[in-house]
């Protein structure tokens, strides 16, 4: 009799019970429920697709990869947002902004010109990766791919250079890794939702996107992350403000890396990012750095002197949730 007047409530209040929905790049089917691990979806198209309720929880499997975009379909609701987490053990959930294209793609156009489709959502290419190149982009026109490494999109096709099936040439089944300018997470007018535990990488323009009339949105134990050989930054985090503009935008742990760090470990990962970066340098440029070593010291006597200055500050008692800057 309770259940039956319980399931009668919630009937009659209209209010349905919270679903959560998992998500499995390397175990999962879209043709499958989603509502449970064993029969998880695969692919976040199918999530984007979907129409969630207030309450419910998408879970996105830890160690797995997605080379596609999160696009939350529905908004949740005021003390009931709709949340993205992950499930299960390991590495965050990484969503990427790339395509590998595979062997079985490349089609000859004529000569040395190999062509290959990319999803539908790219609307531009500005960088390929080939194995461990960086490629060079050229005009969008037959007859412009003249050397090894270059490449255009045109009509929903990367198009590269290649003597013979560029998978043979290049040294690998999956090049050229092609970076999108579409948002790795895109938050188009929807509201009351929460993100938390993903990594975003490999994006030319933006990994977190929020636009339209978007708000109340948190974002926690994230990491944004990407790296291009030239042209502007990619924005690890922007909100494309219009009026009314959103108001309620929170990030906490933003600072994760090293906000609960001591001081002699900040230290440590600044020098280590240092050394990573000049060994970076050496392998691209020549340098006008006689001393490395010298130069290090000097450098760690820099960062001695901000650590302390940042731990005599109110920066490292904040507990607050980061700001976020608009533009």
């Amino acid at each position: 009799m309770k259940k039956l007047f319980m399931l009668a409530v919630l009937m009659w209040s209209g209010v349905a019970p919270a679903t959560t929905y998992y998500v499995s790049s390397s175990t999962g089917s879209d043709a499958s429920s989603g509502t449970s691990v064993a029969s998880a979806w695969k692919t976040l198209a199918k999530v984007n697709g979907q129409t969630f309720q207030a309450g419910d929880s998408i879970l996105l499997k830890r160690g797995d990869v997605w080379n596609e975009s999160l696009v939350p379909p529905s908004s949740g609701a005021s003390g009931n947002p709709i949340t993205f987490d992950a499930y299960g053990t390991g590495a965050p959930p990484n969503l990427t902004g790339y395509y590998a294209v595979p062997s079985s793609a490349w089609v000859q156009v004529t000569g040395n010109d190999w062509k290959a489709p990319v999803p539908s959502t790219y609307t531009t290419i500005n960088f390929c990766l080939f194995g461990s190149v960086w490629g060079q982009k050229v005009g969008a026109a037959s007859g412009n791919l003249t050397a090894q490494w270059d490449f255009y999109f045109a009509n929903g096709y990367v198009y590269v250079y290649s003597v013979g099936n560029p998978a043979s040439f290049y040294g690998t089944a999956i090049v050229p890794m092609a970076l999108s300018n579409v948002p790795v997470i895109n938050v188009n007018g929807k509201s009351w939702l929460t993100f938390q535990h993903f990594l975003v990488n490999w994006f030319d323009e933006y990994g977190v996107y929020v636009q339209g009339a978007s708000d109340h949105l948190v974002f926690a134990n994230m990491e944004a992350d990407s790296m291009i050989p030239q042209g502007a930054q990619p924005l690890g985090f922007y909100v494309n403000e219009s009026a009314p503009g959103p108001g309620d935008i929170k990030i906490y742990n933003s600072e994760g890396l090293f906000g609960g760090k001591s001081g002699a470990e900040k230290k440590d990962a600044a020098m280590s990012f240092l050394e990573n970066a000049l060994a970076t340098v050496d392998a691209v440029a020549q340098r006008e750095i006689v001393d490395p070593e010298k130069f290090k010291s000097g450098v760690s006597k820099i960062i001695d002197g901000t650590v302390d200055c940042l731990n005599a500050s109110t920066w490292a008692k904040q507990n607050s949730p980061a700001s976020i800057v608009t533009q």
